[in-house]
């Protein structure tokens, strides 16, 4: 789905007080954003929209809000809108959303949290692993650039040990798909909400990095995972092995990781996400000959940007009914949670 031209009104309805307010520009700005607010108002639903919470504030276009559209959220802006019931984020990260402000407030938060979001990252992320085993980017250089075919660099999946930090829909996803390619399968997660597949083991961190020939970390950033792989916990690492990480940046200290595969420690890095976005021109990761990197979007298909745009629409929509969005990141709140 490719959204070019959208004319978005940011008037008040003139029939009732505006009930929906979407914000998002620059560096926080979602391309969903305003597909989203066009089907939102093709239903007859008004929209207010804007750059961030301060001019909306401003102009008070919060004080009726019933429903905030977007992927962040500052505690205070919460105060200035006292009928708020619910935020709804367009994708499955909260990090930049005060979720214990909204918890105390009984607000829900409803997440995107699409199969078709986390299937497809979860096959991006298998993508990564092997393409960086592969060493799939020096080799097409060997052919683009007439460059001698030289010694082979490959390495195959099969008999590796793959450890995944975090066990969420994603890794579990992720844990799925390897079923079959004859590796050794270890999980790091403080708590798991699903069943572990066959053969696979939960171990602690240290011991998962200590062991693993690829090391995949798909768990949200939060205050415990903020900067959990640093310099220390990367010297664990096998020699010449793997880290892949299509999580957030900010779990993975960026200084220490580009020294770490400079050195010759890592056999190869694959990112997709870095702790300031987009990845400064200045980052010691761009000179990398073993990395491949992408933009934060490794994963992002056509089917799951329908399917996260359709859920975020349809999530309003429950909402301004009286009914919870379809994920709920603060699941607690909902016995509190009343329709208007």
């Amino acid at each position: 789905m490719v959204v070019r031209s959208i004319t978005i009104s940011n008037e008040p309805s003139a029939a009732a007080d505006v009930r929906v307010v979407a914000v998002g520009a620059g560096p926080r700005y979602d391309p969903l954003l305003l597909p989203i607010i066009a089907r939102l108002q093709a239903q007859g639903i008004g929209v207010r929209h804007g750059a961030d919470y301060e001019g909306l504030a401003a102009a008070g276009a919060l004080a009726g809000a019933e429903v905030f559209v977007a992927n962040f959220c500052p505690g205070w802006a919460l105060d200035a809108a006292p009928r708020l019931r619910a935020i709804v984020n367009m994708v499955t990260g909260s990090e930049l959303i005060d979720e214990p402000a909204a918890t105390r407030r009984g607000i829900v938060i409803g997440i995107g949290q699409a199969a078709e979001n986390y299937e497809g990252m979860a096959e991006a992320t298998v993508m990564l692993m092997l393409n960086a085993l592969k060493d799939l980017s020096g080799i097409e250089k060997r052919l683009r650039e007439a460059l001698p075919r030289g010694r082979v660099s490959a390495r195959q999946l099969m008999a590796k040990t793959v450890g995944l930090i975090g066990y969420g829909k994603i890794a579990q996803g992720v844990a799925r798909r390897l079923q079959g390619w004859g590796v050794r399968l270890l999980i790091a997660a403080p708590r798991l909400h699903a069943p572990l597949p066959p053969g696979a083991a939960r171990v602690e961190l240290p011991a998962l990095l200590a062991a693993s020939d690829v090391v995949a970390v798909l768990c949200s950033l939060n205050d415990s995972t903020r900067g959990l792989l640093g310099r220390e916990a990367l010297a664990l690492m096998k020699p010449g092995a793997v880290l892949v990480n299509p999580a957030r940046g900010g779990i993975v200290d960026e200084a220490a990781l580009a020294a770490a595969a400079r050195d010759g420690r890592l056999g190869a890095v694959a990112l997709d996400a870095f702790a300031v976005e987009p990845l400064p021109a200045d980052s010691p990761l761009r000179t990398l000959p073993n990395a491949i990197l992408t933009p934060h979007m490794v994963g992002h298909t056509v089917e799951s940007e329908e399917a996260i745009l359709a859920m975020a629409v349809d999530n309003v929509v429950r909402v301004l009914g009286g009914v919870p969005p379809h994920v709920v990141l603060n699941p607690g709140v909902l016995p509190r949670w009343d329709a208007p």
